[in-house]
């Protein structure tokens, strides 16, 4: 299989630094314009080539990357009839949505029976991740086809890990979202103590960041929390989708810090949705 020339779909905050790095490391990109063209023409002048369509991209490549903001977009782009008449035999499908795992079990049940090979695999790493092609990929599905398209992965992330069959990787994504999504408000609360108690940041990096309070969380946001810097990273608005999904999944399990995490995510996504999701912690800092 030809792993050289890749189709791309979703270039948000999170796939277009991910297409930029497959660039970089010498993939021939394909891509489309769907509401905003200034992705689609920064990857141009870096030699990505455009398509008309979606459909048009699955029919020239014969690996396809998609990475969409949530369920409905899976389902709406993928399954699409014009653009499931383009998934054959010969192709590979690498998902890379945050979605929930009946959701990724569906697409692949629909492209096996066009014979078409799929890999279950959102990221972690945010933004910053995706741009320094350091992420970390969590992938469900078939340990051959893993290594397949290993150099593929390896070219936007730095760790890629088999977490189980399809679906797996959507459900692991889900869990390290929900304690994400609370780290976040637990350091937006360490934060404002902080300040209250007038703890210079820089001290808590050094200190907390070696003491068994640390948190990734923590130490990757406290300086957009105390600088009150909420410019658009991973959106609040998809933070809050992703908790969605893991308490959706656990329904039948007692997730109080979950649950209550999604309230405030929540309550606050009509006035900060399009904000990057540490703005949750102006809930505390304000």
């Amino acid at each position: 299989m030809d792993m050289r020339s890749i189709g791309f779909i979703g270039l948000g905050a999170m796939g277009l630094p991910m297409a930029k790095n497959l660039l970089k490391n010498g993939f021939e990109l394909h891509v489309a314009a769907h509401r905003n063209r200034a992705p689609v023409e920064e990857l141009k002048k870096a030699g990505a080539i455009e398509e008309p369509s979606i459909a048009d991209i699955v029919s020239s490549c014969q690996v396809v990357i998609s990475i969409l903001p949530a369920d409905q977009e899976m389902e709406a782009v993928l399954l699409s009839h014009d653009v499931l008449e383009q998934f054959t035999s010969d192709k590979v499908l690498i998902e890379m949505t945050s979605g929930s795992p009946d959701m990724m079990k569906m697409v692949n049940n629909t492209l096996q029976e066009r014979g078409t090979r799929v890999l279950d695999a959102p990221v972690s790493g945010g933004t910053m991740g995706a741009a320094n092609g350091t992420l970390t990929i969590m992938a469900g599905g078939d340990a051959e086809l893993l290594e397949e398209c290993r150099p593929v992965l390896d070219a936007m992330a730095e760790n890629v890990y088999l977490v189980g069959a399809m679906g797996a990787g959507k459900a692991i994504k889900a869990i390290n979202q929900m304690l994400a999504g609370i780290h976040m408000l637990a350091s937006a609360e360490a934060v404002a103590l902080a300040e209250k108690l007038e703890i210079d940041k820089e001290v808590i990096k050094q200190v907390v960041g070696k003491s068994s309070g640390a948190s990734w969380m923590l130490l990757n946001k406290i300086d957009a929390l105390t600088n009150r810097d909420f410019a658009p990273g991973f959106k609040l608005s998809l933070m809050k989708k992703d908790i969605q999904i893991a308490v959706k999944e656990g329904a039948d399990q007692k997730l109080p810090l979950a649950s209550f995490a999604l309230s405030l995510y929540e309550e606050v996504d009509k006035e900060y949705g399009e904000l990057d999701f540490a703005a949750a912690g102006k809930k505390v800092l304000f």
